[in-house]
């Protein structure tokens, strides 16, 4: 698949979905059959607002991950909110422990001023990791904060 080719990427993952029915995928998004088939040859552009959708349907949020990518973002799923208290401080405990190996990954592989490819490939998933969760941890305590203020205010 071609690193810039959107329809390539969304073709692949339809396909690789072996038991997921097209013609049932383009009337859950609300289309037709033939229009599906245009986007996932690159014959026409998907609509923006359907992408989501379909990424949902199909369990699988590549094709945003690649626009993310291609403006310089990364995504990251957020959390659902019917958590209690004791998990969200074994997720914060999991998140120190995460920083520190991811800090500690960093420092091995910088310690000699070569970044090598086998040195990338366990520093970067980690650091990534660590990004998932600090950004998951921020958005729940936002919530928390408006849900405390949504109940003072009652």
């Amino acid at each position: 698949m071609p690193a810039d080719d959107l329809a390539s990427l969304i073709s692949r993952v339809v396909e690789a979905k072996a038991e997921y029915d097209v013609r049932l995928l383009a009337q859950q998004l609300g289309t037709n059959y033939r229009s599906l088939m245009y986007w996932m040859r690159g014959e026409r552009h998907i609509p923006a607002h359907l992408l989501p959708q379909m990424c949902v349907l199909l369990n699988n949020y590549e094709a945003l991950d690649f626009l993310e990518s291609q403006a310089g973002r990364v995504a990251f799923k957020l959390p659902k909110l019917d958590v209690n208290l004791g998990k969200e401080l074994i997720a914060v405990s999991n998140l120190i422990r995460e920083v520190g190996e991811a800090l500690e990954s960093v420092g091995e592989t910088l310690a000699d001023g070569v970044v090598e490819d086998k040195e990338l490939q366990t520093t970067i998933p980690k650091l990534e990791a660590v990004i998932r969760e600090c950004a998951s941890l921020k958005y729940l305590l936002e919530e928390l904060s408006a849900q405390r203020k949504k109940k003072k205010s009652r």
